[in-house]
């Protein structure tokens, strides 16, 4: 799917998006739990770059686990971003958003943390191979990758009961499976762990780790270690 077709279809998912993750992904919200956990256990003042930023929801748990903090809310969509400070509002002033296409844009630097969630799927191999370069340079020394992606796994038979799987999930749910997994064939790029952990340390990460995984899901962590 083009970028642009890509943005008008999260534009109109922004007011509902919350409501309809949890019916499209598995334990969508006991994923938000171990982001939350990933997460330092202090409280000094962190830059953060929530890249796909949405209507907040990942901020929101940085600034409940690291309240000193300022976070960048990088978003395609306006629609996201205004959705974004409605929900995090009373946190006005401790944080910037920003409407770009992140294959073009600059996403900015000097970053403690960077946190992707479900959103660099949307780029091709190519393009996310040369894109961790940038995460890597855009955080500063001893900075943390936090991922939460569409992740297949490396054996076809495997990846088919996956998608099975799925697709169970979201019938479960009161969904339309075949709709949407017609829509992700269309605009996603989904990865194995092996691509995704060789290309992180191509570009200069280190301890690479699988957090959580289940069926075609997975939260993943790298460290951009001090020198």
């Amino acid at each position: 799917m083009k970028q642009d077709q890509v943005k008008e279809h999260f534009a109109r998912q922004a007011d509902e998006y919350e409501k309809l993750m949890v019916k499209l992904i598995p334990q969508y919200l006991k994923q938000h739990q171990i982001i939350y956990r990933l997460l330092p256990n202090d409280d000094k003042n962190y830059r953060v770059l929530d890249l796909g930023c949405g209507n907040g929801i990942l901020s929101e748990l940085v600034f409940q686990k690291l309240p000193n903090s300022h976070i960048v809310g990088f978003d395609l969509t306006e629609s996201m971003l205004k959705s974004f400070k409605k929900k995090l509002s009373k946190y006005s002033g401790k944080f910037e958003l920003k409407q770009g296409d992140f294959r073009s844009d600059s996403i900015g630097d000097e970053y403690d943390i960077i946190i992707a969630g479900l959103t660099l799927h949307h780029l091709t191999w190519e393009e996310r191979e040369k894109f961790y370069k940038t995460l890597y340079s855009s955080l500063n020394e001893g900075g943390l990758f936090i991922a939460r992606d569409i992740i297949i796994d490396e054996n076809k038979d495997v990846v088919d009961d996956q998608y099975g799987y799925w697709k169970e999930f979201m019938k479960s749910q009161g969904e339309d499976p075949d709709f949407w997994y017609s829509k992700h064939i269309e605009k996603d790029y989904p990865m194995t762990l092996t691509d995704h952990f060789a290309w992180l340390r191509k570009a200069g990460f280190s301890k690479m780790a699988c957090q959580w995984r289940l069926y075609n899901f997975a939260i993943t962590t790298a460290e951009k270690r001090e020198i």
